[in-house]
C-alpha cells in the first residue's frame, strides 16, 4: 500500500483507481455498519500468533518462499502465496508469480484479498473463475493482480487460530480438482509447522 500511494503521486493513474476504489469501499462498509468477518480478523489472540511468528514486518523468509516455488510447480499454477492476513492488509510470507509492485512490497490491503475469507470462514476458499463468484467478483485483486481462478487453504496453528492462507492463483479460469484441493491442504500442513517453529 506504501508502493501505492508513492505512484498515486508521481501520477500513475493506475494506482490513483485503486486508492480512490480502497477509499470508497472503505466508506461503503462503514455506511452499512460491516465488519471484518464479525471480529475474526482483528481478534486480539489470533493478532498476537500472527505476531508471533515474526513474519508481519520481517525480513524475506527464503525458506516459504521456496516452499512456495514448490507449491506452484506441483500444482502447475502460475502464482503461489502464503499469505499472513492481519486486520487491515494481507502479508505475503512466500510467495512466487506475483507481478510488481506486489512481488516488492508483498502486501496488499484487503480489498485485495482473497484470503481474508479463507480465515473468516476457516474453510477452503475454491473459486474457478472470479469474475463470476458472488463471494469474490468485486475484489480489486482481479483487475490489479489477474487473479481468476484462486484455491486458498486456512493456516490454522495448534492454538486454532487461523493465521492466513496457504494459495495457488491462475490467470485464466480453473476447475480445480478434487485430488489438487487435497495435495494443497497436505501442503499447507507443511506451512503450519513452519510457521509454528518460527513462533516457539
Amino acid at each position: 500500500m506504501r508502493l501505492a500511494f508513492a505512484m498515486a503521486e508521481h501520477g500513475d493513474p493506475q494506482a490513483q483507481a485503486t486508492l480512490a476504489d480502497v477509499a470508497t469501499r472503505s466508506l461503503e462498509r462503514r455506511a452499512l455498519g460491516e465488519t471484518d468477518g464479525d471480529g475474526i480478523l482483528s481478534d486480539p489472540a489470533r493478532r498476537a500468533a500472527l505476531v508471533r511468528t515474526g513474519l508481519l514486518n520481517g525480513p524475506i523468509d527464503a525458506a516459504l518462499d521456496r516452499l512456495t516455488g514448490v507449491v506452484a510447480r506441483v500444482l502447475d499454477a502460475p502464482v503461489a502465496l502464503v499469505s499472513l492476513v492481519d486486520a487491515d492488509k494481507q502479508v505475503f510470507a512466500g510467495c512466487i508469480g506475483l507481478p510488481e509492485p506486489w512481488a516488492t512490497d508483498r502486501q496488499t490491503p484487503l480489498s485485495h484479498s482473497f484470503c481474508q475469507h479463507a480465515v473468516t470462514s476457516r474453510e477452503p476458499l475454491i473459486v474457478a473463475d472470479a469474475r463470476k463468484d458472488p463471494r469474490v467478483k468485486d475484489n480489486l485483486a482481479i483487475r490489479d493482480l489477474d487473479v481468476i481462478a484462486y484455491a486458498g487453504i486456512p493456516l490454522i496453528d495448534r492454538q486454532g487460530q487461523a493465521l492466513g492462507s496457504l494459495c495457488v492463483i491462475d490467470h485464466r479460469p480453473r476447475r480445480w480438482t478434487d485430488a489438487e484441493v487435497e495435495l494443497l491442504n497436505d501442503l499447507a500442513t507443511t506451512v503450519v509447522d513452519e510457521l509454528e517453529s518460527r513462533s516457539a
